[in-house]
């Protein structure tokens, strides 16, 4: 599942003409293949029409480039792939910083509520040997 997902979400997938990625949690990998309704063979999405679908679960990366090739998708040029390839970098530093920042976040509110417990104890330690007195 790993070479899967990194077909997918290093941006692989759509450095192909013509092919959209949409990730559906708790749902299997599926290529789904359509075709325009119109006679151009171009159409917005309303006018799409399901070919096919294939499960991807099982191929290597190297077989999800020939089932690409074999299903008639051409690469975009050099320039737009490598467009695709810094916009899907730049998305997973912003998510990795934001994980950091998530992360940090929950340490500093860990560290807050310890040392509320600490002053908890601290007073409630300090007013029992008080009323022993």
């Amino acid at each position: 599942m790993p070479i899967l997902k990194s077909f997918l979400k290093d941006g692989e997938a759509e450095s192909y003409q013509n092919v959209q990625v949409k990730f559906v949690p708790g749902r299997k990998a599926v290529m789904t293949i359509y075709e325009s309704d119109d006679d151009e063979g171009v159409g917005e999405e309303e006018s799409w029409v399901e070919k096919e679908q294939i499960v991807l679960s099982d191929l290597t990366k190297e077989e999800m480039h020939a089932l690409m090739v074999e299903k008639g998708f051409q690469l975009k040029s050099p320039e737009e792939i490598e467009a695709i390839q810094k916009r899907y970098k730049d998305e997973a530093e912003a998510e990795r910083i934001k994980a950091e920042e998530r992360r940090e976040e929950m340490r500093i509110r860990q560290e807050e509520k310890q040392r509320q417990r600490e002053e908890t104890m601290r007073d409630e330690t300090d007013s029992g040997v008080t009323d022993e007195l």
